[in-house]
Formats: structure tokens, sequence, C-alpha cells
């Protein structure tokens, strides 16, 4: 199997935006990692910077004081 290449460019604008829509439609993560050809850590983190809300994870989603 060969090894992912990804690129290693900062995010823009256009990039943020495609990952808003894609999460406000419910698109799982491993579909986000393919369109937007990052590593799942790199779009997990990209997420909780700006507060958007992955389905399936916990990313965006405010913790429950008990």
């Amino acid at each position: 199997m060969a090894a992912r290449i990804y690129q290693n460019t900062r995010w823009t604008e256009e990039d943020d935006n495609l990952l808003r829509s894609m999460s406000q439609s419910g698109k799982s993560l491993t579909l986000m990692t393919a369109k937007l050809k990052r590593p799942m850590l790199s779009i997990k983190s990209r997420a909780e910077d700006l507060g958007i809300n992955i389905p399936g994870t916990g990313i965006g989603q405010r913790r429950r004081r008990k």
C-alpha cells in the first residue's frame, strides 16, 4: 500500500468554506479528508479552531457540565 501524500499548505478561505459546507451537509470525516487532501488530524484541528461540528466526532460540540 502506498503512502498518501498531502499538500502542506496553509488553509485558505475557500478550504474553510468547503469544510463548513461539508460539515453542515453531514459528510463524514473520511470524505472530508479525500476532498480537502489533508490528514484527518489537520482537519480536526482546523474544525476545532473554527468551531465547526464534524459529524461522528465530538468536535464542535459543547461539553456538558457534571
